[in-house]
This record gives structure tokens, sequence and C-alpha cells, in this order.
């Protein structure tokens, strides 16, 4: 113990002679900017970054902030703790490198100091290393450093080049939110993601791609969504989970996906992204992009990692969407930081996993949480700390508000992630990716069908009670499962009548052992209701207390307004184009664009659909000949000067890429007559090749 205070405080001598002096002072609005940023740094040089030591006043405001690298310090031997015969391995080496913020007199934080010594091996470079580049300034000079373009051969010579060659300058005053984070594709990555997404899009005209440069005509984004994914978008949209912690954390193909639940409780994709710009005008541009895709319409609850970049990118360009952080997410991160907890215990990682998933009410959530860190030892644990002080965002008793769909549950079960881990890796080529990710995608859609087709022959004995047996007639059988919980779980319900007022009555619903009542509304006129739970609005089930209700008031079928269409059988059954309006802007062929783009989305879902059996295939088939007939019909009746504009339109679209990506694009040019309107732009539709260039 002793030896380890003397190298302790060896260590910090040796930090305070190697502080940067070419570090003028960066700012940042708040303490996670700042640790995202040394947190980007570090994914890219080798090391893992952790929050130390830090100063706050009398108003709880953080005035200091240490950050590490992981190895900084030494494990400390707790007072009493006994001998154990074979001890873990020390892994940290007093290593000095840190960064260090105070809060400046402008109510930002300034970088005073920035170690870039580490008295460790470094991890491996890849190809793709981090560039982290300030915007230019009005006077066109470009200050950043730049690691993409070294290579060395071991981590040694790579510790030399960062101390001997690497010059972080920041322009004192500057808001980090200028400076990009960009990673450049491996060699044939771009032109195999262009092969492959032309490729599909000729093998589907409904097949959505889009694509994003930088000032410099450098490919950084690619965004794709094939038609099945669009439907399922139309029916499961509510709830959307971004996953982009393969992309951040910096490893192999910077993949990122939007996923939903469907209603059997199975993942789906609605959308996939190679993402090589992660500034918080990148996130924009993709949500933007993802919305388009989706025909403007835009899910309930979004899920993320913990990003402020990705924070501001929703509340820019999906307000009316709740935003929470995953706590799937965040128990990944916990591996990693908790990692030497988790190994010394075997109970820590069901508790930590229990404040994450299932407490449902906020007394619970908070008592559990002081349990974990009082019996194992964590209360000064400061990442642990940071977790907790942002717990509006994350913890289930504080976002029951917002529709989850259970998704929290499948997350635990499955990640996509996880399975395309080792082909986004630069070992294999990217067009081996591609073919495993349409393999996974197939073979995840023949199980939907698959369920589909039994949800709907299912020879279970139906149940003897009313209303389980109505249940159990619509809902799926996922969905079945989850409110036949919440029907067994009301006969050990005691009602007690509040009072009434007008056509209202309220309840308390009490349950044997346990201390919290939950109050339940009830509308005599329309059996609406509501409960304090939230257990309808979080999952879309009804829940327990509100069938004591219903079964008190002698209620044996459930009001169809709590049998939410996406939990039933017909989930995918309905009108085929809701929420896909759009509106004429005066350009006939503009407006042609947006109506062949609209009638393809239209007939994916109703393809979708017919697909399903082989007598409405046969259908469908024999409909369209009627229909193509018709629609020759009501051409014929127009003026000649609109009959043959699809072809014309078509023609002058089958251009390479390379004609397509013009030079200097500031204004936006529509590729369909070769004028330019001067309008600024990101997007540009084409009948054919749907391909976004952008330039801000």
């Amino acid at each position: 113990m002793l030896k380890a205070k003397k190298i302790r405080r060896k260590a910090r001598a040796v930090r305070e002679n190697l502080v940067d002096d070419t570090v003028s002072t960066p700012e940042f609005e708040n303490e996670d900017e700042a640790y995202e940023f040394y947190s980007m740094y570090a994914g890219k040089i080798g090391f893992n970054v952790r929050r130390a030591s830090m100063t706050v006043n009398n108003e709880n405001v953080i005035t200091r902030r240490m950050f590490v690298c992981s190895k900084e310090g030494f494990r400390e031997k707790k007072r009493g703790a006994k001998r154990v015969k074979k001890p873990r391995p020390e892994t940290r080496t007093g290593c000095p490198a840190c960064m260090v913020i105070r809060l400046g007199t402008n109510g930002k934080y300034q970088v005073t100091e920035f170690v870039t010594f580490h008295n460790h091996q470094l991890g491996a470079v890849a190809a793709s290393d981090l560039v982290m580049a300030s915007q230019s300034t009005e006077n066109d000079q470009d200050d950043g450093f730049d690691l993409a373009d070294r290579s060395p051969d071991d981590s040694v010579h790579k510790q030399n080049l960062i101390n001997e060659s690497v010059t972080i300058n920041f322009l004192e005053g500057r808001s980090c939110k200028r400076y990009k984070c960009t990673k450049t594709p491996h060699y044939g990555d771009v032109g195999a993601t262009l092969e492959y997404l032309q490729r599909m899009q000729h093998d589907n005209p409904s097949f959505f791609y889009a694509v994003k440069s930088d000032e410099n005509g450098n490919f950084t984004i690619f965004f794709w969504a094939d038609s099945k994914s669009i439907v399922d978008f139309v029916h499961f949209g509510d709830v959307v989970c971004f996953d982009s912690g393969y992309a951040l954390q910096g490893y192999g193909r910077p993949l990122a996906l939007f996923t939903g639940l469907n209603h059997h409780k199975q993942t789906v994709v609605f959308g996939a992204a190679l993402l090589y710009d992660e500034s918080d005008e990148a996130f924009r541009w993709l949500l933007d992009t993802f919305k388009m895709a989706m025909n403007g319409t835009h899910p309930k609850t979004l899920l993320t990692d913990r990003s402020a970049a990705i924070s501001e990118a929703i509340a820019a360009t999906l307000p009316a969407t709740a935003h929470r952080y995953c706590v799937w997410q965040i128990y990944q991160h916990a591996l990693q930081q908790l990692s030497q907890a988790f190994h010394g215990s075997r109970t820590l990682e069901g508790n930590f996993k229990r404040c994450l998933f299932d407490c449902e009410d906020e007394e619970e959530f908070l008592t559990a949480w002081k349990e974990m860190l009082e019996k194992y030892d964590l209360e000064d644990n400061q990442w642990l700390a940071d977790l907790f002080s942002i717990k509006e965002k994350w913890a289930l008793p504080y976002g029951r508000d917002a529709f989850y769909a259970d998704m929290k549950s499948v997350q635990q079960k499955e990640s996509l992630t996880s399975e395309l881990k080792k082909h986004l890796s630069l070992e294999y080529g990217l067009l081996n990716f591609f073919e495993q990710f349409e393999r996974l995608l197939c073979d995840r859609r023949s199980a939907e069908l698959e369920f589909d087709v039994n949800a709907n022959q299912s020879t279970k004995k139906p149940p003897s009670m009313r209303m389980l047996r109505q249940a159990a007639n619509v809902y799926t059988p996922a969905a079945f499962k989850m409110f036949e919980r919440e029907f067994e779980l009301y006969m050990d319900c005691m009602l007690y009548s509040c009072g009434e007022m007008g056509t209202i009555s309220e309840y308390r619903i009490s349950v044997e052992d346990n201390p919290k009542d939950h109050f339940v509304k009830f509308d005599s006129h329309n059996s609406m209701m509501n409960c304090t739970c939230k257990t309808f609005e979080f999952i879309g089930i009804p829940c327990r207390h509100m069938l004591k209700v219903l079964d008190t008031r002698n209620i044996k079928d459930l009001p169809v307004q709590y049998i939410v269409k996406r939990w039933r059988k017909d989930a995918k059954s309905g009108p085929s184009n809701s929420g896909c309006a759009f509106s004429f802007d005066g350009d006939p062929e503009s407006a042609q664009t947006k109506r062949y783009n609209l009638l393809c989305r239209i007939f994916s879902i109703s393809a979708a659909r017919a697909a399903t059996s082989a007598e409405s295939f046969t259908y469908m088939e024999n409909q369209s000949n009627i229909l193509m007939d018709q629609v020759e019909q009501v051409i014929q009746t127009r003026p000649p000067d609109i009959v043959d504009l699809i072809g014309a339109n078509c023609d002058r679209t089958q251009n390479s890429v390379d004609n397509i990506v013009t030079e200097g694009i500031h204004s936006h040019t529509n590729f369909l007559n070769g004028s330019a309107d001067g309008r600024c732009s990101n997007i540009v539709f084409l009948p054919i090749e749907i391909l976004i260039i952008s330039r801000q």
C-alpha cells in the first residue's frame, strides 16, 4: 500500500512535467462534451478513458474535472480484506496521461492540462485512424491533428510518434462543437458500397439509399433502407432504437442501425448506415434522411447511445419524438467500465441489471441503486455517479410516459451488431459484410412469416375465461403472453373506491406485500381509463390495475381502445398509404418524381401482404394486369406533353455515379432537367437512383 502511494506521487510529478504547452484553451458547453471529445481521441490513439477527480462549488456545479487513462493509478487494497490464493493481476500502471478542464468565467469549460505521455503500450492503429480537425476560420486557416496517415509497425513506435510529432492546436475561445470527427473509409469500401446500393435499387426500385459527402468531396455517410424496412416502419415504427455503438467505438467499419420491434417481439431493421462522420451536423443529416425515407413520419420514441452530438441532432430534427438513452447500450458500456468489479463479484452484474431493466417505479429504483452501491462498496465509483446524475434520461421509472414496446426485454436476448461484428472487420471485404447483412435480414423475415402463419393457425386450446379468450384471438402469442401475465396478477389486487365525480370514478389498487399503491381513473361514458403505473403507455398492454377495475365493474370484454393494433395478429393489415402524404411544388417533373417514389412504397406494402399466401399472390397478379390497362386508359386521356415524361426522365438518369457527382455542389441542382434553382438543399431525387450528395 505504501509503495503504491509513492508510485502515485511520482506519477503526479511526472504529469506536472509533461503538460503540453501547445494546448491553448478549447471550450466545451458541458462536461459530457469534454468527455466525448477526449474519448474519441483516446479511441483512436488506443486507450480507454476514465472520469477521475472533480471539484464542485456550493451550487453543486462541477468547476474542475480530470479525465485520465484507464490505467491511471493502482488498485487499492481494502482494509480488512481477506488474502486470496490467486489474486487478479494488476491492470493499472500509474499512467500519467490526462486531460483537465475548468469552468471559465464565461460559463464554459476550458482545457488547462493535456498530457499525451503513456507509460504502457497502446492499442494497434487502424487504417481508419481518427482525424479531429477544426473547421476553417474566416482566414481559411485550419488547425487540428491528423493521425490518419500514420501506420506505425508497433505500439512503441506509435507512442514515439505521439510524443514527438503530434501537435494538438486548439484555437483559444473556440467551441468544441466546431471540431468534426471523421474516419477514412477503408480502401475499396466506397466502390463496394456504391456497387451494392446501385445493384439493390436496380433489383427493387423502392430501395432507398442516400450518400453524403464533405466539403472535399469525400463520402462520409451511406444510408440505405429496402422496401420491406420501409413497410415495417409503417406498422412498427412507433419506437426506434438507433444503435450507433459499433460506429462510435471506432473498430472496423462504422455500422449504425435503426431497429424496432414487430408484433411478435422480433427485432426488425428500418435502416442502416455506414457512419464515417460523427459530428452533430452528420447526425442531423442522417436523422433527416431517415425521416425522409420513412415518408416524413417520425417515431414516438427514439432510443440512442449517450452522445451530446446525437442529442442535439434529435432536438433539431425530431422535436416531437421522445428521446431516451437505451438501457441496453448503457449495460454494454458497464461491461467495460465495471469489468473489474463484475469479475470480483458473482452477484454485482445481476444487481446492476435489476436497476436497469426491472425497476418499475422511482422508489424501487432508488432503493435498489443505493443498496447496490453500499453492498459492493461503489459509492466512490465516478462512472456510476455520472450515470446516476442523468438517471432521468435512461432509468425506466422516469420514462414510462414514453412508449417502449417492451424493447428492453428483447435487447437483453439479442444484438444485431454483435452478430455482424465479425464481418465488419477490415480483414474482410465490404461486399462480404453486405452478403451477411442480407442473409441476416432474410433469415429474420422468414422467421417473421413463420410466426405469422403459426399465429393464425394455432391449434392451442382456447382459454376458458372470456377476456382471455378474446385476447388470445386478437393478440399474437408474444403479445398475449404479456397480457396473460397482467391478467394473472390482477387476481392478487385489492380495490378500494376513492369516490366519483360525474362519470369518472377513481380507485386505489393495492397488492399484499407491496407498499406501493396505484390509482386508476375510469370514465363510465366511454370506458376510458388511466393508471398511475403507466404500463399501458409504456408497452401498450393493459395493466393488472386496469383489469381489476374492469372486473369490478363487470366488464368482461376488453375495450377495443386498449387493444393496440401493433400487437394484433393483423397488425400489418389496413390502409397501405398511411402517413405517405406529399405536396406539389409547382414543378411537374418534381411532382412526378414524388408520385413515383410514393407509389413504389404503396405497392411494396401491398406486395408484402400479397406474398404471404399463394391465393393472395395469384389474385394480386391478375389484378395487376387489369389495373395496368386502366392506368393506360387514364394516361391516354391526358395532354400529350405529359405522356412520356417518366420514360424521358429515366433515359436522362442512366449516368454513372461519377457523372452525378459534380464539382462544387453549393446549390440545389435539378438533375431531371439540368437546371439549378439556387436553393440550398441536401436532397436530389432521381426516378431510378436516389442519391444524396451534400455539402453544407
